[in-house]
């Protein structure tokens, strides 16, 4: 099955995931829908599809939902406060557009009897201190480790209560760390790209913790897959099942930008160590990575060099 003649609302769509499954979903010949605060944030991630889909400006927290139309086949949600250290210091923020801001879109789900609601949700909750690897969906989480892990897992439980309860079909994904073009500068990889880029050295706070990074152009198929797959429930995870260090990591990008590297020795957020156990996806959704960790960041590196010199 093909996203043809589907219609698709992507919540969040001006955002980095969401942009390129827009551009997955377009290149498939599907009628998309993005949704975003466009007014605040910009279309910058979207410009090159002008004509081709259409925008709503909204707030999911505050506006109206009813106003974007019934008529949709897939909804994929990815509208939220996403960087951890922004929920932990506007909580009442982070509150009302991850839990509230789910519910509304799973009412309107539910009135638009949709064939398949994707919601995207994240490894952090399975803690800074991971107690096996590699990780799978077993594994207990620390919903209460953190703002933006709470509001995560109240999503999920809101995501169960709406297929159980109200017939909604919908499934979520716990995603490790998604990286690749357009992904903004509070994440690891881009702000060392940036650095190397615009000062020629990358100061590494902490080399030690070990990551699990998907490109996001498997993170895209993962959800796409979810769309067509009779599969509801969650969660299912999404990652490579190969852990990098993250001083390795500044090693490479240092080398393929001719930058220095200065470790210091602070505190990070986050896990310490991530390794995603993906044999769920890969039975009930068919998923696999595809793309080598050194040639998706080598594609990263090409669009910030080019997108720095616009």
């Amino acid at each position: 099955m093909t996203f043809q003649s589907k219609t698709a609302v992507v919540f969040g769509g001006g955002g980095f995931i969401g942009s390129h499954l827009i551009d997955a979903l377009v290149a498939e010949g599907a009628d998309v829908t993005a949704v975003d605060r466009f007014s605040a944030f910009g279309t910058k991630n979207l410009d090159h599809l002008k004509g081709s889909i259409s925008l709503v400006d909204c707030d999911i927290a505050a506006d109206d939902l009813s106003r974007i139309g019934k008529d949709v086949n897939y909804i994929f949600h990815f509208a939220a406060m996403a960087a951890p250290p922004e929920c932990e210091k506007n909580m009442e923020a982070a509150f009302k557009t991850n839990v509230y801001g789910t519910l509304k879109v799973l009412r309107y789900a539910q009135a638009a009897g949709v064939d398949k609601l994707v919601f995207p949700s994240s490894a952090l909750l399975y803690g800074r201190n991971p107690k096996y690897f590699p990780i799978d969906e077993r594994h207990p989480v620390e919903a209460n480790e953190n703002v933006y892990n709470a509001t995560k897992k109240m999503g999920e439980e809101l995501c169960t209560f709406f297929r159980e309860k109200n017939g909604v079909p919908v499934v979520f994904l716990r995603l490790f760390n998604c990286f690749g073009p357009r992904q903004t500068g509070e994440y690891f990889i881009p702000t060392v790209i940036k650095q190397a880029l615009e000062k020629g050295t990358i100061e590494i706070w902490n080399g030690k913790p070990l990551r699990d990074f998907t490109f996001v152009t498997d993170a895209v198929s993962a959800l796409m897959l979810s769309a067509r797959s009779d599969y509801c429930g969650g969660p299912i995870n999404i990652g490579s099942g190969r852990e990098i260090a993250t001083s390795d990591i500044a090693r490479m990008i240092a080398k393929r930008l001719g930058a220095k590297i200065s470790f210091q020795d602070r505190e990070v957020m986050g896990s310490m160590r991530l390794c995603c156990d993906n044999k769920l996806a890969r039975s009930v959704l068919g998923w696999k990575p595809k793309t080598a960790f050194e040639d998706g960041l080598d594609r990263t590196i090409e669009w910030f060099k080019a997108d720095k010199a616009r």
